[in-house]
């Protein structure tokens, strides 16, 4: 996993930031090795080049729909590359997935990781997933209270290849704002 800087990309995004170019598609990227499911962090700002060659297998469609995140028959068999995030207080976190070269997904779940990362017999309190086809994917997760997350990539059918995850943080509005009641004029 490596950084990445600035560069335009070839897929829309909602303004949030620009997503760099993806790492070449023939090379597939040096795969980083996998640590105990977790291949390292995210932070607000964070922009990294990485790819699912090399990584655990650990998560599937059992999982997946286990824990409501992608229904089940998408078919994810082969390896994931998964992230942790801590997620600040009233912020909203946008995460990109780009890659050119491969369909692959981005998943989002809400877990307090420790060195043990959840199987299908766990019970996860929130999962976020953008699973569309096209390899290009985002995110956004509502953080009221700072919350820790594991963001995952992979694909279907036993698909490996490069992709680049950026992540914007934006502040909400203040509680009382969010809470109180319209005022007619």
């Amino acid at each position: 996993m490596s950084s990445l800087g600035s560069g335009g990309a070839s897929a829309p995004n909602d303004g949030a930031f620009a997503l760099p170019t993806s790492p070449e598609c023939a090379t597939g990227g040096v795969p980083s090795p996998p640590r105990n499911c977790v291949s390292g962090a995210l932070a607000c700002g964070s922009t990294l080049t990485g790819t699912t060659l090399g990584g655990d297998s650990a998560w599937d469609d059992t999982f997946y729909a286990t824990e409501f995140c992608i229904p089940t028959g998408d078919h994810h068999s082969g390896a994931e590359r998964v992230y942790t995030l801590t997620a600040p207080e009233n912020t909203q976190v946008t995460i990109q997935l780009a890659s050119d070269c491969v369909d692959l997904d981005l998943i989002a779940l809400a877990w307090d990781y420790e060195g043990t990362c959840p199987t299908a017999k766990h019970l996860i309190p929130e999962c976020e997933a953008d699973s569309k086809k096209g390899g290009y994917g985002t995110i956004k997760i509502q953080s009221f209270a700072e919350r820790r997350y594991l963001v995952a990539v992979d694909g279907k059918r036993g698909a490996v290849g490069p992709f680049t995850l950026s992540v914007a943080c934006a502040p909400l509005r203040p509680l009382e704002e969010r809470t109180a009641a319209p005022t007619k004029k």
